[in-house]
């Protein structure tokens, strides 16, 4: 979810109740290709975050090669291609979900991470080979030392990441009888299915019924599937797993001011209060100069059925620091 699931959102997520796979915001393969340095925070992990995939859009299969080389180069357990996607500003400009009408487009995507894969893998290709930007080689070292010194090091283990895509049932209508065999003809790793078209956005219900029609046809290809729509708990999860026949659910905004959501606790305020702080301290530790403004959409969920959900969000909105949060403290716990 982009400019939500930072590193920040994520080490939370991860010290509350850690999910059984995680994955990065996307990030333009365009804009990585083109050494645009800002985005490499979006790639920054720890490894208390693995098993981690790195999550690319775009449309350009040339930038996808030397961008997978780059999430390979990071040490990134897989490597997911987005063609799920329904903003505006993705689809209007040929990327995310609109790939699901331009099938060749999209095969050719697949096989530029593929081969990237492969040459990494084989050392046929380097990070040096790319001919990056010197400021983009720099903030990849940062990236590294932050993840792990042992692979800036040369002494870690080098890991081979799994290819996988993230998709719709469709643009306007449910194609999954089509749609799904082509990725399938693909042999990806890993396949996840969001249960509603490009044209629905995040609108009315997710369709499970089609994402099971799809989990049988990725039975017969050896596929592993995930669904994804509409989940809020893992107790859910698990049920629609054996319900509609997936082998794993993905919980996407059903964790917004809920990290609990991948253990079924039921918090009680002072607990979100909490996490509110943990959330904050990573915030400001992971990106020391940025603004405390990102923060406030994930405060006001944390204080969503407060008793004084109201007045509290009139405060929130205001938030510039951790002192300020901190003046909340009795405002949220006290009930």
């Amino acid at each position: 979810m982009d400019g939500i699931t930072d590193e920040a959102f994520r080490l939370t997520q991860c010290e509350i109740a850690k999910p059984d796979l995680i994955f990065t915001e996307f990030v333009s393969a365009e804009g990585l290709a083109h050494s645009a340095v800002k985005l490499f925070d979006t790639l920054l992990f720890s490894k208390e975050e693995r098993p981690i995939i790195g999550q690319l859009f775009g449309k350009d299969p040339d930038s996808f090669y030397l961008a997978a080389v780059i999430l390979c180069h990071l040490g990134f357990d897989g490597i997911d291609i987005n063609f799920g996607c329904p903003a505006k500003t993705v689809t209007q400009h040929g990327s995310g979900a609109s790939l699901i009408d331009k099938p060749e487009l999209a095969s050719q995507i697949i096989k530029s991470v593929q081969k990237a894969i492969s040459d990494f893998a084989s050392s046929k290709v380097t990070i040096k080979d790319l001919k990056l930007k010197e400021k983009a080689l720099k903030v990849i070292d940062r990236n590294l030392i932050y993840s792990s010194p042992l692979v800036k090091e040369g002494l870690g283990e080098i890991v081979i990441p799994t290819i996988s895509v993230k998709t719709r049932i469709g643009i306007s209508t449910d194609t999954t009888d089509t749609w799904i065999p082509f990725l399938l003809s693909h042999r990806l790793d890993f396949l996840t299915l969001h249960g509603r078209t490009l044209k629905q956005g995040y609108s009315g219900l997710s369709d499970w019924d089609a994402i099971a029609r799809a989990a049988k046809l990725t039975k017969k290809a050896n596929t592993p599937i995930f669904g994804n729509g509409d989940v809020q708990s893992r107790a859910q999860a698990l049920e629609y797993c054996q319900k509609y026949g997936v082998d794993g659910v993905l919980i996407g905004r059903g964790a917004m001011g809920n990290p609990w959501a991948f253990n079924d606790e039921k918090p009680e305020f002072k607990e979100k209060f909490k996490a509110m702080l943990l959330h904050a301290k990573n915030f400001t530790q992971v990106f020391p100069t940025r603004r405390f403004d990102p923060l406030r959409r994930h405060f006001l969920l944390y204080v969503s059925g407060h008793p004084q959900a109201k007045q509290l969000r009139g405060e929130i909105v205001k938030l510039t620091s951790v002192d300020q949060l901190y003046a909340l403290e009795e405002r949220i716990t006290n009930w």
